[in-house]
Parts: structure tokens; sequence; C-alpha cells
């Protein structure tokens, strides 16, 4: 028997707002029915996500989150750029962080600098974040709007206290703005309709609800945004028919719960932040979002996986470095010069190490190595085959050349890195079986002896066994 499933048809439809110019440039809105029921209507344009990027290392941020960024932390522009090119960012919110009359009170001109260097160097679109005192960021937004006229950026938040100066602005130097309202229906349309009168075009409105984290409000938020995308979808009221953009990154790192270590009843304290930043995002995306602004790395991946999945979208991929790609050592999309680098006394550095299991490799061990630059200012270890080298081992007072032939001692062969694995080959009955990674089964814990081995190293630029991707 057929099941015709009930189809609700909608008068109205999300409007599409383009973000950006150029090849990055992208389009949300122009849903005609509720986020992902395609069944009922369209979703021609997939969820952004946006990289949150300060302008000063922050002080008070979970460890989870400074660790990807450890290495650009002090520079707002190479920030946002790692953010963009290894981490695929649609899109960068520079939070001027630093302007805050609370905190360190930056001065305008220094935080309209730093977000001109970010709009120049950066190829996806920038939304420039102020710090919600209004007094302030109408100051400091109002001077980056004219610094950065020419970069087609994003300005907010915009409130009811100061939409007059920085709608002035975006009318002057046609840019967006994200119009901000606190978790309230009738003040979103409220703000839209005084940015409107005062000449800013709808098209040219986000709306942001206020969003609440995980745990911290997130309930009220979902079911405000509804309320707005029913009156838009339903009443087709064209005042709240704008994009939503969610900035949920610092509400949810903000909580304890993100912030609290790892122990043994709440678990890892990565895990546990990268779960609630995700869980949150999509959330979000169920009651509407169409731009997120998030913070860590793996969480931005699982999300524009779902959206992907969810929406039958595209899985983007991250944008090539193009200011990297050519520099001595570095990655590329097309080869890598890892174990190029790997040589006799490289300097490296020892990710990760398991031992293998008795059955498969008995006295060996797995080793995940990265390479390090010798400029590197962490301390590494030099690979070695464990050979000493003719001069190590002549005596102090004689020379290879002149050294006696019958006391010469040949080195061992030196370090060679291998480009892909090989299974190491026994002489027994059950070398195939050792030989076949993937038929080895999982939950041998028996048979893992986690005990010191002579350190011979199997690494590989790929992945191993599709089973033995974690350590046992």
């Amino acid at each position: 028997m057929t099941i015709d499933i009930p189809r609700q048809t909608y008068l109205g439809s999300v409007s599409t707002k383009t973000i950006g110019t150029g090849a990055t440039a992208f389009t949300v809105g122009g849903d005609t029915a509720f986020p992902f029921c395609r069944f009922e209507g369209e979703m021609p344009n997939a969820p952004r996500i946006g990289i949150q990027v300060l302008d000063h290392a922050p002080e008070d941020w979970a460890e989870a989150c400074t660790e990807p960024y450890k290495d650009v932390l002090n520079d707002p522009v190479a920030w946002a750029l790692k953010a963009q090119n290894e981490y695929g960012a649609d899109f960068i919110q520079l939070w001027l962080k630093s302007t805050d009359p609370n905190g360190l009170n930056r001065s305008s001109e220094e935080a309209a600098q730093t977000a001109k260097k970010v709009a120049d160097a950066i190829s996806v679109p920038l939304l420039v974040w102020g710090t919600a005192n209004v007094e302030k960021d109408a100051e400091v937004l109002s001077l980056v709007a004219e610094m950065c006229a020419d970069a087609d950026i994003l300005i907010g938040p915009v409130d009811e206290a100061n939409y007059k100066q920085l709608g002035a602005q975006a009318l002057a130097h046609d840019l967006s703005l994200v119009a901000n309202s606190p978790i309230d229906i009738n003040l979103a349309k409220q703000l839209n309709i005084l940015l409107n009168n005062l000449g800013v075009p709808l098209e040219k409105i986000i709306i942001d609800p206020t969003t609440g984290g995980l745990g911290y409000g997130l309930e009220y938020s979902y079911s405000v945004m509804e309320r707005i995308r029913q009156a838009a979808l339903s009443q087709d009221d064209q005042k709240l028919q704008c994009p939503f953009l969610c900035n949920l990154a610092d509400e949810v790192w903000k909580c304890k719960e993100a912030k609290m270590p790892s122990d043994d009843s709440m678990g890892d304290a990565t895990e546990r932040g990268i779960t609630m930043e995700t869980i949150t995002a999509v959330t979000l995306l169920g009651a509407g979002a169409g731009m997120l602004v998030m913070r860590h790395p793996e969480a931005v991946r699982q999300v524009h996986r779902y959206i992907a999945e969810l929406g039958g979208f595209e899985m983007p991929e991250p944008l090539p470095s193009t200011a990297e790609a050519s520099a001595p050592g570095q990655l590329t999309s097309d080869a890598s010069s890892v174990a190029d680098r790997l040589r006799e006394g490289a300097l490296c550095e020892v990710v990760k190490i398991m031992d293998m299991p008795l059955d498969l490799a008995p006295g060996y061990a797995v080793a995940l190595i990265k390479a390090l630059d010798p400029q590197d200012e962490r301390s590494g270890l030099l690979l070695s085959s464990g050979s000493q080298t003719a001069a190590e081992t002549a005596p102090q007072d004689e020379t290879p050349a002149n050294k006696p032939n019958a006391d010469a001692v040949a080195p061992e062969a030196p370090f060679e890195p291998l480009s892909s694995w090989e299974p190491i080959k026994f002489k027994s009955d059950k070398e195939a079986a050792r030989d076949n990674w993937r038929d080895i089964a999982l939950g041998r814990e028996d048979q893992l002896q986690h005990v010191k081995t002579d350190l011979h190293y199997w690494y590989s630029e790929g992945y191993g066994s599709e089973h033995r991707k974690k350590p046992a």
C-alpha cells in the first residue's frame, strides 16, 4: 500500500543573500520549507560555517581550542589564513575583543588596521565583530567600515542602540549588517523595520537572534528561531525573511563544562567540548541557521559532514594554501615531502606509539612520527638507525684513512624511509593472516603486551590498517 506523506505548501520563503565576492563568495537562504525538509520545498543553498579569530591571544579559552591555533594566536592574519587554508572556513569572524572598554580597551584605529590587514590577506568573506558595547562598537565598526569599504565585509553586532550610526555606514559603503536582538521575535522584527526605515535594504540584513549554548538556553534560542521561520514561511512576513547567523562559538566554550579538565566522570575534556559545540551547531541548523560561527576545527569538520549528508550537499574541501604551497617543507595536496625529510639525524617528534599484537608483529611497535623544522623551538628527537658513524667508531688519534682494515667495522645502513606500508614477513603457518591487516579482529586486548621494545618503527605517510587507526 502506498503511503502519501502530507505536505504543506508555504506562502513565503527565506530571502537569499550572497556573502563576499569572487570565487569564494557563497549564497545562503532561499529555503521554501523548513530546514532539510526537502520533501516539502527547496533548500537550494547549504548553510555555511565561519571560524572565529580574535585580534589578540585569548587568555580564557579552553586548552582544547588554543591547541589547534597555538602557533598563530598572536597574529590575527596568520590565524585567519590557517582557519581558511587548513580548516576550510567558509568565512572568517574577526572578533575585535581587545576593543572592549572593560578589557584591553584598544583604540578604534588599531582595531581597524587589524581588520584591514585580515581582509587583505584572506580570500573568503570576512565578518568583523564588535564587543556588544554599543558605544564602542559604533565607533570601532564605523572606522572599520571606512577602512575596509572595498572588501565587501559584514559588520556586527548591530542593535537598537547603535543602528543609526552603523546603518549609515552600511549605506555609505554598501555593506551588510548582522542585526542582533535578545532572543525575541518581536524585537528582531522591530530592529529590521528600524534599519529598513533608515534605508538599509532587507537584502543587506542578516538576523542574529542571540544564541545560547548547549544546556544554557539553547532550547529558548531554538523556539524563537522557529517562530521567526514560521512567520517568514507560513505568514509571508517579509521583515523576518532574512537569513540567520548564529554566533555560537563563545556561548559554548565559555560554559564551565567545556572548560572542566578531564576526569573519570566527565570524560576527556577536548572530546567533551567538541561534542558540545557540534550538538549546539546541528541543533541551530534544525532551527534554520544559515551561517554558523564556530571555533574548534574538529567540530567544524563534523558539522560540515552533517550538512553534506543530511542536506545532500557536497562535502567542502579545505582551500589550498596559496602563500605556503611552495614553501620548503610544506605539505601540498599533490605530494608530501615528509618522507624525504626523515633521514639519519633528522629532527622529529613521536606523536603516538603502540605495541603491535603478538600474533601480528611481536617485538615491533607502530609510531606516528612528525618531522620538525630545524628552527622549531620545541624539543625533538634525532632520528637514528642505531649505528655509529665511522668518525664515532674511530679512536681519537686515528682517522678512517689510517685505521687498519682488519679493525674496520662496517656501519649499518643509514635509516631510509619507506613511501608506503609493507607487512612484515614471517616464516610460519599464520603468515597469510598476519599480512592481511583488514582481517585482524578487534578487541584482542589480551594479546597486546605494553612493554619496552627495540623501537623498530613502522610508519607511513598514509593510513595503515583501517582497524588500527587508534592505539589498541
